[in-house]
């Protein structure tokens, strides 16, 4: 019996998880193993593997034999997209890992002159070098909540790197940048940039969402492109097959649904427009209802006042 597969790092950056999960999901659905994957890709078994680690980033000459060896068929422009996407990330990932390295060298290299030097403002006629500090690129804000979250996991995985073995591990189950996303949003229209960003980083078009909706339950383009770009939760059966058609694996979608129920619920109890007590005058149908009601007020209350006047009546006479 093959062993599980292990599951993809949680400190993951997520263009690099999400091709992972992808190459993952290809590979389950084709019902093959790595083994026999390899005798039809001819790559080893180990290189497929890593390809769909979610560690790092193979190259495309692997991704590619993976997915024609899953489904020969198989479109590989939203793959090209994917890998492409992932490849970035890693590159500028490495970039940021290769002038963090320069830094804490550089540092480490001033602190070595300080101490065989503890005076070096008594020596005259020379001037202290200091290494020219790499040029940097001031980053561009992030666009969207995922994008943000994404940035922050990235700080919270510098500060993990520094903590000890224990409190990493607690940290690192939060590492979800999708979770951390949901978790975050207040209204119907946080949830749909979240799915909008979802399907961004997938890699997808309305057209694929269209196409693979079919194996659940057909939707048109034109219905994902307006529940997409409205201002309303989708219901909890759109939800299931949008998720679906976005690759999200079952036990990732509770958190979707529990996010739109939450939002929902708290519609419903901060209200800010509570439902008419009385038919309004605007609605032909209910014009008749009203001054019927209105009659009987005004009877009531005529009533009222001749059983007051009959009663002070009687009370002066006697």
């Amino acid at each position: 019996m093959a062993r599980p597969e292990k599951g993809i790092p949680a400190t993951a950056a997520l263009e690099v998880a999400e091709l992972a999960r992808e190459l993952r999901a290809l590979r389950r659905s084709s019902g093959l193993t790595y083994k026999e994957l390899s005798d039809r890709s001819h790559y080893s078994a180990a290189a497929l593997s890593t390809a769909a680690s979610g560690k790092t980033v193979s190259t495309w000459l692997v991704v590619e034999a993976f997915v024609r060896g899953c489904s020969p068929t198989a479109d590989l422009t939203t793959w090209r997209r994917l890998y492409q996407n992932a490849q970035t990330r890693a590159d500028a990932d490495a970039a940021r890992a290769k002038t963090k390295v320069a830094e804490i060298s550089t540092a480490e290299n001033d602190k070595a002159e300080d101490r065989a030097e503890p005076f070096p403002h008594l020596r005259l006629g020379t001037r202290r070098k200091t290494a020219t500090e790499p040029e940097t690129v001031p980053a561009a804000q992030p666009d969207g909540l995922l994008a943000l979250v994404q940035r922050f996991m990235d700080v919270h995985g510098q500060l993990n790197a520094q903590t000890p073995d224990d409190l990493q591990r607690v940290s690192s189950l939060t590492l979800d940048h999708v979770h951390t996303a949901l978790a975050l949003c207040t209204t119907p229209r946080d949830v749909l940039d979240v799915m909008n960003e979802l399907v961004a980083h997938k890699g997808l078009t309305i057209g694929d969402l269209e196409r693979r909706s079919q194996a659940a339950y057909p939707i048109s383009g034109a219905t994902f492109a307006h529940v997409l770009g409205g201002n309303e939760l989708p219901t909890t059966e759109w939800l299931a097959i949008f998720l679906r058609a976005c690759g999200v694996d079952q036990e990732r979608t509770l958190i979707w649904h529990y996010t739109t129920t939450r939002i929902k619920i708290a519609q419903l109890r901060h209200r800010t427009t509570p439902p008419p007590l009385i038919p309004t005058l605007g609605e032909p149908e209910s014009k008749a209802k009203y001054r019927e009601r209105m009659l009987m007020m005004a009877l009531g209350v005529a009533s009222i006042l001749m059983a007051i006047g009959i009663s002070a009546a009687q009370i002066f006479a006697s």
